[in-house]
């Protein structure tokens, strides 16, 4: 009965200290397109995350909607899994793919968003944070004026 115990107790113990604590986006920067492959845009990125919190997690899935200027272009996802450390406010590069909702309209509007100087980008859906043995999909519904990189404007 002694180990079944302590292995409880060391189970509550890594839970009520894995509380991550007013994880925050700081910003988007140096976007570097990578390219096309049937429906899926490949692009890196730096992505600002301020982690005041003492345990250190890893980002291992995204799952979010992108809407650019009120029109829904398609999913954003991750392709690396990233870990945050403790006590961090950083930049940390990550890869990710857009699977667009409709290849024509996407492009064009794509195309015509990479024509501004700003747009107004919305993120909605969920991000999956892994810590010891605890999983949390936190929920993630984000808006933010964004600079769009010069391609040829």
């Amino acid at each position: 009965m002694k180990p079944t115990t302590t292995t409880l107790l060391f189970i509550l113990l890594l839970t009520a200290c894995g509380k991550v604590s007013d994880v925050q986006f700081t910003g988007v920067s140096g976007v570097e397109f990578k390219g096309m492959e049937n429906n899926a845009l490949s692009f890196s990125a730096d992505v600002g995350v301020s982690n005041p919190s003492s345990v250190g997690f890893t980002v291992s899935e995204v799952n979010l909607k992108t809407i650019v200027d009120g029109n829904f272009i398609g999913t954003l996802s991750a392709g690396d899994k990233v870990r945050i450390r403790a006590h961090s406010d950083t930049s940390y590069h990550m890869n990710f793919s857009l699977t667009m909702a409709n290849l024509l309209t996407g492009a064009s509007s794509l195309y015509s968003l990479s024509r501004k100087k700003q747009v107004k980008v919305e993120l909605q859906g969920y991000v999956k944070a892994r810590s010891w043995f605890t999983v949390r999909k936190v929920d993630i519904l984000e808006s933010q004026i964004m600079e769009v990189p010069s391609i040829g404007r």
